[in-house]
């Protein structure tokens, strides 16, 4: 489940704030959503409002919070099959921190997100390969390319749960799905997850880039072949 300490939910509080100075009566709601996300709604998104907000940007920063997503209703639900991953995250995830967001009712379809997932899946294994030719060798670059890929990782094998109709809501759950749903190596993925926190630990699997690349190609198969039971 998503949560919000308090510093945080009260400075998502103060953008609420300053949405509602920018856009008025236009204000729709302003919801947090995982990986420090988060999506503004407004009923109409002019120039002037942008250039109110990216005054607003540099005091949101020093808060520590990314710039929401700013979108209409209308161009939420009708993006759905553009973004189907991404929004399927933020429906599951996410936490209302003022207004009512556009969510009632609406549904990602799973062909959608498949596609999605297998794009996110297949660039995740085209980055590894293209990495380790333009490494070089170098075992500082194979180094910084395993580090680069850990988010992405997380990303595709949330997206796949999420298809699947599971919610692994740690990096340890995460984990455990990979290896039973894909099949690929707990001990490795967990390793690679670690290094968002401790990415000085990255030249220990320089040596496992083969079973890497080897795990990366198992999910992007999984992902292809993956059709939902009838």
């Amino acid at each position: 489940m998503l949560s919000l300490d308090a510093p945080r939910r009260q400075a998502y509080a103060r953008i609420a704030a300053d949405l509602r100075r920018v856009f008025g009566d236009r204000f729709v709601a302003l919801v947090a959503g995982a990986h420090d996300t988060a999506a503004a709604f407004a009923r109409r998104v002019d120039a002037a409002d942008l250039d109110a907000m990216s005054a607003l940007a540099e005091t949101w920063s020093h808060d520590g919070l990314a710039v929401p997503l700013v979108m209409t209703p209308e161009e939420f639900r009708r993006s759905l099959d553009t973004f189907p991953a991404e929004y399927r995250t933020l429906l599951d995830h996410h936490i209302v921190i003022d207004g009512t967001p556009p969510f009632d009712g609406v549904v990602i379809d799973h062909a959608d997100l498949r596609r999605a997932c297998e794009a996110q899946a297949r660039g995740h294994l085209i980055h590894l390969r293209q990495g380790w030719i333009t490494a070089a060798g170098h075992d500082d670059r194979l180094a910084a390319l395993i580090v680069q890929s850990a988010a992405p990782l997380k990303v595709v094998l949330e997206h796949l749960a999420q298809l699947q109709n599971e919610h692994p809501g740690t990096d340890e759950a995460l984990t455990t799905f990979a290896a039973r749903a894909v099949g690929m190596p707990a001990d490795l993925v967990a390793s690679v997850f670690a290094l968002e926190a401790q990415p000085h630990r990255a030249h220990t699997l320089v040596p496992r880039l083969a079973e890497y690349l080897t795990a990366a190609e198992r999910l992007w198969a999984h992902v292809d072949g993956w059709r939902p039971a009838q």
